[in-house]
C-alpha cells in the first residue's frame, strides 16, 4: 500500500500571549508539492529503506509497541520533503508512518493520536489538519492547561485551483529547528495585546472572507500583513524579519513580479508568493528561478497547487 502526503506551507501564529487561556493558533495552507510517497507492506520484521529510514523505524516501532503489535513492517519512503525547510515534514512522515500501519494491520490509528504519540502538533496544529482535510486551515490553539492536545479546527476552506504557489528555497544555512526553536521560544517575552489583536482582524476580516468569495487579491494582501507583522516579533530570535536576507529579498523579488500575497513558511528557508493561474505562476517561478542561482547564490524556485483533499491511502492488490 501507498501513502501519499501534501506539503504545508505555514503563514502565521495567531496568539504567543495564553492570555485568553489558549495559546498559539496558527493559519497555513496544505501544497501538491514537496511529498511523502511512502510504501508500506506487513513483514514479520522491521526492514526500511530510503531517507530518513531510522527515523521511519523509531515511528513505526513506537505506534506498534503502544497498540501492543509484535510484528515488524517493510517500509520503503519513496519519495521526502525536505526537512526543516518550511514544509513540516516531520510532521507529515509521523502521519504517513501512522496511516501505513494502521491501514496494514487494521490498527484504527486516528492522524491527532498519531502526531501526539510522535510528539507532533505541539504548537500549529495546521500539519495535522492538512495531512487530515486539506485546504486553508485555522485552528484554535493549545488550552494552557491541556497543551498535551491537537488544537482544535475552527475553519477550514479549499483553496480555488487556480491560485498557485511560486516556492522559493534557497540554499542558505538556518539556525532555527528542534530544540534550537524550543530555547528561542522560551526567550521570546510575549507579543504586544495590540499585535495580536491586528493578526487576529485581519485573519477572521480579511483572509477567511476572501478565501469564502474567492478574492485573491484581499486574501494576499492579508497573507502579506500577518507575514510582516509577526516577522517584527520575530526579530529577536532570527535577526529581522525574515530568517536570513536573501529570503527578505525573495520575497520582496516576488512582490515585484506581480505576486498578490507573500510570506516565509514557518522559519524557512521555504518562502512562497501566491499568483493567480498556472501559466502566470510557472513564468514567475522561472524568473525567481534565475535571481536565486545569480550572483554567486543557488537556490532552487518551483509551483505549487493547493491540496484540498490531504493525504491519501492506496492498497495496492
Amino acid at each position: 500500500m501507498t501513502v501519499r502526503t501534501p506539503s504545508r506551507l505555514h503563514f502565521s501564529m495567531v496568539d504567543m500571549r495564553g492570555d485568553l487561556g489558549r495559546i498559539h493558533g496558527s493559519v497555513g495552507v496544505a501544497i501538491d508539492r514537496p511529498q511523502i510517497v511512502l510504501r508500506a507492506a506487513p513483514a514479520d520484521e522491521f526492514i526500511v529503506e530510503g531517507p530518513r529510514a531510522e527515523r521511519v523505524r523509531e515511528y513505526a516501532e513506537t505506534l506498534l509497541r503502544a497498540s501492543d503489535v509484535e510484528v515488524g513492517a517493510e517500509i520503503e519512503l519513496v519519495s521526502d520533503i525536505p526537512e526543516h525547510s518550511g514544509f513540516g515534514s516531520g510532521t507529515q512522515l509521523a502521519l504517513a508512518v501512522g496511516a501505513a500501519l494502521s491501514e496494514l494491520y487494521s490498527l484504527d490509528l486516528s492522524p491527532d493520536y498519531v502526531a501526539l504519540k510522535l510528539n507532533r502538533s505541539r504548537r500549529s496544529g495546521v500539519g495535522t489538519y492538512a495531512f487530515m482535510h486539506g485546504g486553508f486551515i485555522v485552528d484554535g490553539g493549545h488550552n494552557i492547561d491541556r497543551t498535551e492536545s491537537l488544537p482544535p479546527l475552527l475553519f477550514r476552506w479549499d483553496v480555488p485551483e487556480d491560485w498557485m504557489f511560486v516556492i522559493g528555497l534557497p540554499e542558505i544555512v538556518q539556525k532555527l529547528s528542534g530544540d534550537v526553536e524550543d530555547e528561542a521560544f522560551k526567550k521570546l517575552l510575549p507579543p504586544p495585546e495590540l499585535l495580536v489583536s491586528q493578526i487576529s482582524r485581519i485573519i477572521l476580516l480579511q483572509m477567511m472572507p476572501a478565501i469564502v468569495e474567492g478574492d485573491i487579491i484581499n486574501f494576499g494582501s492579508a497573507m502579506t500583513s500577518i507575514d510582516y507583522k509577526f516577522g517584527e516579533y520575530w526579530k529577536e530570535v532570527q535577526g529581522g524579519v525574515f530568517s536570513h536576507p536573501l529570503i527578505g529579498a525573495g520575497v520582496e523579488f516576488l512582490l515585484e513580479k506581480g505576486a498578490h500575497g507573500v510570506g516565509q513558511s514557518s522559519w524557512g528557508p521555504a518562502f512562497y508568493g501566491l499568483v493567480e493561474g498556472r501559466d502566470q505562476a510557472g513564468r514567475v517561478a522561472e524568473k525567481l528561478k534565475s535571481y536565486l542561482n545569480s550572483g554567486g547564490r543557488r537556490g532552487e524556485a518551483f509551483v505549487a497547487a493547493p491540496n484540498n483533499e490531504g493525504a491519501t491511502v492506496t492498497v495496492e492488490p
